[in-house]
């Protein structure tokens, strides 16, 4: 009895894993509503970011590659027509469920390559590495070649996010895109389920 309650145990302890890593393995959706754009132009929730997607609403530049593990994220189509865009909540957005919002920066506007991000993103999200290197998304966009990674969790509600060129940012020649997933660290707590499965082992 000993012995099956242990084997039970271990696998349990496999599948809760198995699940957890299976969940985070893929960008879950979220609800957006409310899009606001301070120059009026319209942006579009797109279903889904992969390799050769298309990702300003008035560019035809795509995705080359891309971090395995936000391929098929949602993501809102921006204007590069507004990389000189400036003001506190030059986008705003309201999400339904708490979420992880990834800013995607003009890598020719961060420190690497003599640029510098606005204040809003340096102090509201953290930049994300691959390494020693930015964590990037390569484009078909020649002059930029990569999009840096930035990101910040959010509850659910009302997301403001600044302009592309807010101070002091230099160096940036193309707008941000904005990428947007559920917060499965929020809404999944691996230790409840680890304790629903010690409960029912110990039920056996």
């Amino acid at each position: 009895m000993f012995v099956k309650r242990a084997i039970y145990l271990g696998l349990s302890f496999l599948v809760v894993f198995a699940i957890v890593i299976v969940a985070e393995a893929k960008p879950k959706p979220v609800k957006i509503t409310d899009l606001k754009v301070g120059s009026k132009l319209p942006y579009e929730v797109g279903p889904s970011l992969e390799k050769g997607t298309k990702y300003y609403i008035d560019r035809d530049y795509t995705v080359v590659e891309m971090p395995k593990e936000l391929v098929g994220i949602q993501f809102i189509m921006t204007a590069n027509n507004d990389k000189k865009s400036t003001g506190d909540g030059f986008v705003t957005f309201k999400v339904n469920k708490p979420s992880i919002i990834w800013i995607c920066r003009d890598s020719r506007g961060d420190e690497e390559k003599g640029g510098k991000p606005p204040e809003w993103l340096e102090k509201g999200y953290e930049k994300q590495l691959d390494g020693k290197d930015p964590l990037a998304i390569e484009v078909t966009d020649g002059g930029m070649g990569t999009f840096n990674l930035w990101k910040a969790e959010v509850k659910a509600g009302k997301v403001a996010i600044g302009g592309n060129a807010d101070k002091p940012a230099t160096g940036q020649s193309s707008n941000y895109l904005i990428l947007v997933e559920e917060d499965q660290s929020a809404s999944v707590d691996p230790a409840a389920k680890l304790t629903t499965t010690w409960s029912t082992i110990k039920s056996q």
